[in-house]
């Protein structure tokens, strides 16, 4: 065996020690159960198999974890194929691996193995080897492996959602935080996203986009200004009209809240709607002037609701348009700046609160 890592992102992920001993805890059992000297499960990664967790006496037969094996030299491989069977109670007796070089250089006499399924797919085998045969296996000792190697899978699978929830409240804290930051600087922002929030669910969900849709247009909408953090107080918080330079580096700000997310992991999906959330449908918005299809939809929904909100918001250098006129402007601007298929839902979404006010 050679190969002492892994190559890439580990299908198996991270097994940090407790989860090592569990998964000891199950080879060992089957170890015990079967007769067998060694146990580990294994890990596929591009053409070898990898050994990720060895319980059993490792120096007798001289591998570590770590070590890796080529995909045609593999038992685990074969029985995964169906060109073998999962338990071999006499290896040399095996036309299947009888020649194979893991035999020999091994000393393999009796084989059990069994799939290690995590996400949906095989990522690994869950083995168990001895020197000499053991004419008693059969298909209730497959059984057993079967059943560890699901209690196996289970403890990866639960560990690895334990990661994403931490790392997905460490990356809100930090939203969170450049939020309140974002709003303590500018007073308007905080409720207008919010509201910009409840508008664009509002459209998305008379649009017919399903949950996973739906949820990254709230998304985008509440982050969509994110990038405003970066931008000078003397421009952001300009009480009147800003000037052409002025308006260029407030015009950064979609790239910068993209730049922002796409260093949280979780998020880092939104970042492309978040750039593209001023690019207009006749493709003369910012920055990358997109047109169209080219949009990302929670962006084209974000632009008109979030057009549509400022319109209605008194600011310092001028006061709130009537909702009628506002509406009026969404409808001209249908098919140049928006949407049109985002204004038709808002506009309907509008009118029917107003009428059951």
């Amino acid at each position: 065996m050679v190969a002492r890592t892994l190559g890439g992102a580990s299908a198996l992920g991270e097994i940090d020690d407790e989860a090592r001993d569990i998964i000891a805890g199950a080879l060992d059992l089957a170890r015990d159960r079967l007769g067998m000297e060694i146990a580990w499960i294994t890990e596929f990664t591009a053409d070898r198999e990898v050994l990720r967790v060895v319980a059993g006496d490792k120096a007798n037969w001289e591998i570590s974890e770590g070590d890796s094996v080529a995909a045609a030299d593999s038992y685990c491989v074969r029985m995964l194929d169906g060109r073998m069977p999962r338990a071999i109670p006499d290896a040399s007796q095996e036309p299947a691996v009888a020649d194979l070089p893991a035999t020999s250089d091994l000393g393999i006499g009796a084989y059990v193995g069994v799939p290690l399924v995590l996400d949906g797919g095989v990522r690994g085998a869950f083995c168990c080897l001895r020197h000499s045969p053991a004419r008693e296996l059969d298909d209730r000792d497959v059984d057993v492996v079967e059943f560890l190697a699901q209690i196996v899978a289970d403890e990866l699978a639960f560990r690895k959602a334990l990661r994403v929830l931490r790392r997905r409240e460490m990356e809100t804290a930090s939203l969170q935080a450049l939020l309140a930051a974002l709003e303590g600087r500018d007073e308007y922002t905080g409720d207008h996203s919010q509201a910009v929030v409840d508008l664009a669910r509002a459209v998305a969900t008379r649009l017919g986009l399903d949950a996973e849709a739906l949820e990254a247009v709230e998304q985008v909408a509440l982050l969509h200004d994110l990038g405003k953090v970066g931008i000078p107080d003397a421009v952001l918080r300009k009480p009147g009209p800003l000037t052409d330079a002025e308006w260029e580096i407030m015009r950064t700000h979609p790239g910068l809240g993209a730049d922002m997310i796409a260093r949280l992991e979780t998020l880092a999906h939104l970042g492309p709607a978040i750039r593209a959330e001023h690019e207009r449908w006749d493709g003369t918005g910012y920055p990358d002037g997109l047109a169209g299809e080219e949009i990302p939809i929670p962006s084209r929904i974000t632009l008109t609701c979030d057009a549509f909100h400022a319109m209605v918001s008194d600011r310092p250098y001028r006061a709130a348009m009537p909702e009628d006129q506002a509406i009026e402007e969404l409808r001209r601007c249908a098919g140049t700046m928006f949407w049109p298929d985002a204004v038709d839902a808002l506009v309907d979404h509008l009118e029917e609160a107003t009428a059951s006010a």
